[in-house]
């Protein structure tokens, strides 16, 4: 309980700086929800949300300034990944049915799904990556009297380090899957080669390294509220939008998902506990 109060407290504290951030996010939401009215596709909502992030993040850094190699390091992070995450969901998604998760929602707040999605779909996604966006308004807003948090320290080289390792990974991972899809003909449902043989969700596993290596950064802050967005993350990828929801009903669509599921790690890279011949789509 006293680590909730403290994290409350230091996001009220935070808060002028994060209504910076409001336009921008709201912008881009609001945009894409219009261009998914005009498509009929309401899944590009994945395409924006690190777009908000991005535009949070330059927003602070337009109040604050990137004078120090921490926050100019920070904004190239955060950069890097959301353009190159956002690219990539738009080119794997071409020319394909809209999520599957998107067209359960679609069935179960029919009629007139695309108009309620300004608020079931939208509204949530800019209200949570309002809120992931304090971790990086903790950093980018460091005063300039707090050496530990301008100057670079050990915990910055260790984030960059573990960085790289989650962008690696979550590369890897989506560019194998992305190749499998793409076959032609298939001999199996389910891909189990690479790093999908040693995670049943390696490309969630390589997002949620990259959150809290975010969070190893903004440890000279001294704020309990640089938690909030990799628990958030965590939490997201682990139980909300993410493996949880996917693996749903998928043995049923998928007669070799069930032998996969059984020998395979559900998020943590490790060693299967059979050799199978399986497969997957994320």
């Amino acid at each position: 309980m006293a680590l909730l109060t403290e994290i409350y407290l230091d996001f009220v504290a935070l808060l002028p700086t994060l209504v910076d951030a409001l336009i921008p996010i709201s912008t881009i939401s609001i945009l894409t929800w219009l261009l998914s009215l005009y498509m009929d596709r309401v899944s590009i909502a994945s395409y924006s949300a690190p777009l908000m992030i991005l535009a949070a993040v330059i927003a602070f850094a337009q109040t604050t300034g990137v004078a120090s190699p921490v926050n100019i390091v920070l904004v190239l992070m955060v950069g890097i990944w959301a353009l190159r995450l956002s690219l990539f969901l738009i080119v794997r998604d071409r020319n394909q049915p809209e999520d599957r998760r998107y067209r359960m929602l679609r069935r179960r707040f029919a009629p007139h799904f695309a108009l309620k999605s300004s608020y079931l779909v939208f509204l949530p996604m800019a209200i949570g990556t309002w809120l992931l966006s304090s971790l990086f308004a903790l950093v980018l807003t460091a005063s300039a009297d707090n050496l530990s948090v301008v100057h670079w320290t050990y915990f910055h080289t260790v984030s960059v380090a573990l960085w790289s390792a989650g962008l690696l990974i979550e590369v890897i991972a989506d560019k194998q899957l992305y190749d499998f899809n793409r076959q032609v003909v298939r001999q199996q449902y389910t891909l189990d080669k690479g790093l999908w043989r040693l995670s049943r969700h390696p490309n969630y596993f390589g997002e949620c390294v990259i959150w809290w290596s975010w969070f190893v950064f903004a440890i000279p802050s001294s704020s309990a509220l640089i938690l909030l967005a990799p628990m958030l993350v965590t939490w997201l990828l682990l139980r909300g939008t993410g493996s949880r929801l996917m693996e749903q009903d998928i043995s049923q669509r998928r007669p070799d998902y069930a032998a996969y599921q059984n020998s395979t790690s559900a998020f943590l890279p490790t060693p299967p506990a059979e050799v199978v011949n399986r497969g997957l789509y994320d």
